[in-house]
């Protein structure tokens, strides 16, 4: 079996994809920063959560390599400037839902047959609020834009 790929190395590709889209780490948002972040703390939690859960779940951190401290904690550094984006969602799910979100990672990361929260946390109920809300259809988009006409006009 070859290496895993490290916990922040999987953000640029596969299953964290998604994670990276919720701390709106997406192309677009690489240009340039904002001071309106939602949800920075709760990245920040989750991340460093996954990074101290990884080692039991058999997920290398490894690269990037660091010349100070453990993996873990150049995981974790990795993550408190990628979370500086806050979440994709738009809105902080509030200290329950991250506490019960990363008491899951914590209790069961990898679960014999459940899935690998180091991978996917959003799998998790308790860490469903990660899955950013589904963009409109375009007809929902149409229609949204044509109600708004229709509105202005009367």
């Amino acid at each position: 079996m070859g290496p895993v790929p490290r916990v922040h190395r999987l953000a640029l590709g596969g299953a964290l994809q998604a994670t990276l889209a919720l701390a709106g780490l997406g192309p677009a948002s690489l240009a340039g920063c904002s001071s309106s972040a939602v949800g920075v703390d709760a990245c920040k939690q989750v991340e460093a959560a996954r990074c101290q859960a990884a080692d039991a779940c058999g997920v290398s951190l490894e690269p990037p390599y660091s010349t100070s401290g453990t993996d873990v904690d150049a995981c974790i550094r990795y993550y408190d400037i990628a979370c500086l984006h806050g979440l994709a969602s738009g809105s902080d799910p509030g200290a329950a839902a991250v506490n019960a979100c990363v008491a899951a990672i914590g209790d069961h990361p990898c679960a014999k047959g459940g899935p690998n929260l180091v991978l996917s946390p959003e799998s998790d109920p308790k860490c469903a609020w990660l899955v950013p809300p589904a963009a409109p259809t375009p007809a929902e988009a149409g229609a949204t834009n044509s109600e708004a006409g229709d509105a202005t006009s009367e």
